[in-house]
């Protein structure tokens, strides 16, 4: 189980030995989830299951297709477990990018201003879901500086429904750390760098930068 006194690194190895029993039951779950889909007279198709593990983590599995073509293994499948800490819900993604797996944590603060920018009223492990359900596929740009003589890759993560911005991690694992969301209409039009330079903006990513609990 997920404990408030993990590091990165241990988080990451949680979350890999969750792994083996996600994939089971996403496997058990897939001739069920196929029938949906080919059934269904509407595209795109969310399906979700989420269960307790055997260490005692929500899962999360969710499935999309975008038409009937999107079966057995040519799912669109998201793996995700959500982290109960004293100071909220965070969640970890799991994906690969050119064959190698990336991590990528979601703070509470994430998840808060996700709703409120996006007028979502929900909470909880059903907001997490929610975000997942349209905004699992990322297009990722970054950018460098340095603070404090410290240099820092920010990363702006792209997905259907705007942008969440943070940062990677410099750990044995490929990791990402999100802590704000923004809209694409916040935006107006400006790059995504230039926006995130905005003090505002600026105060959510770097406030205590380094801390993830």
């Amino acid at each position: 189980m997920y404990t408030s006194s993990m590091t990165v690194e241990d988080m990451v190895r949680e979350f890999s030995n969750e792994l083996p029993q996600m994939i089971d039951v996403c496997d058990s779950k897939q001739p069920h989830v196929d029938r949906i889909i080919l059934k269904s007279k509407t595209m795109p198709v969310y399906v979700h299951t989420s269960y307790t593990s055997k260490k005692g983590n929500v899962c999360l599995i969710l499935w999309e297709a975008k038409n009937k073509k999107y079966v057995g293994d040519n799912s669109l499948v998201t793996l995700v477990s959500v982290m109960h800490m004293p100071t909220g819900r965070y969640a970890i993604m799991w994906s690969t990018v050119n064959g190698v797996p990336l991590y990528t944590i979601f703070t509470p603060h994430f998840f808060s201003r996700f709703a409120q920018r996006a007028g979502i009223q929900l909470s909880g492990v059903d907001l997490i879901r929610r975000y997942f359900k349209l905004n699992h596929s990322f297009g990722y740009n970054e950018s460098r500086e340095v603070i404090d003589g410290k240099e820092k890759t920010n990363i702006y993560g792209s997905t259907e429904e705007g942008i969440a911005l943070g940062a990677k991690l410099y750990t044995e694992s490929n990791v990402f750390l999100f802590k704000t969301f923004i809209t694409y209409d916040m935006c107006k039009g400006e790059q995504i760098e230039d926006f995130a330079r905005a003090d505002e903006t600026r105060r959510e990513l770097h406030d205590d930068a380094t801390k993830i609990l």
